[in-house]
């Protein structure tokens, strides 16, 4: 990747188990931001995700590609017009541009997600920033996505 000369090249570093910035989805899920994409000069963002039974995204659509490692439970993806089952161990693709959403199964779930490039994972800083101190309204919540380039397109398939 080429290095842009407005940002500081990036440095070796380890995130430690425990260790993150709070985050939380519109939906529930509740989120640690691994690696900010300022620590990666932009290349990437990564989160991990612990979902309740259920949990479900709305359908959604963004240009940004996203990437998830499932290491707990079951998942179920809608990516364009297909249905992907995703158990523990399997990793799940989408390109930027391509409408989709996700449900975890009936145990829920934990789950990593890469942003690439980084960048939309401060979306889910500012939910929960807006959320812990009472202003995560509807209005509030499409104002973020608009700004971070999310397109909320409505409910999951069912």
């Amino acid at each position: 990747m080429a290095h842009h000369a407005d940002r500081p090249a990036p440095e070796p570093f380890v995130v430690h188990a425990g260790d993150g910035l709070a985050a939380a989805s519109p939906e529930g899920s509740h989120i640690t931001i691994k690696v900010p994409a300022e620590s990666t000069a932009g290349g990437i963002g990564l989160m991990e995700g612990v979902d309740p039974p259920g949990f479900a995204t709305v359908l959604h659509r963004h240009q940004v590609a996203e990437l998830w490692y499932i290491i707990e439970g079951h998942y179920t993806y809608y990516a364009g017009d297909r249905r992907l089952e995703a158990g523990a161990g399997a990793v799940v693709y989408v390109p930027g541009g391509v409408p989709h959403g996700l449900r975890a199964g009936t145990e829920g779930g934990r789950k990593l997600t890469i942003f690439v490039p980084g960048g939309t994972e401060k979306f889910f800083r500012d939910v929960h920033d807006a959320r812990e101190v009472g202003e995560l309204t509807a209005e509030r919540a499409r104002e973020l996505s608009e700004r971070y380039g999310l397109e909320r397109l409505g409910p999951l398939p069912e």
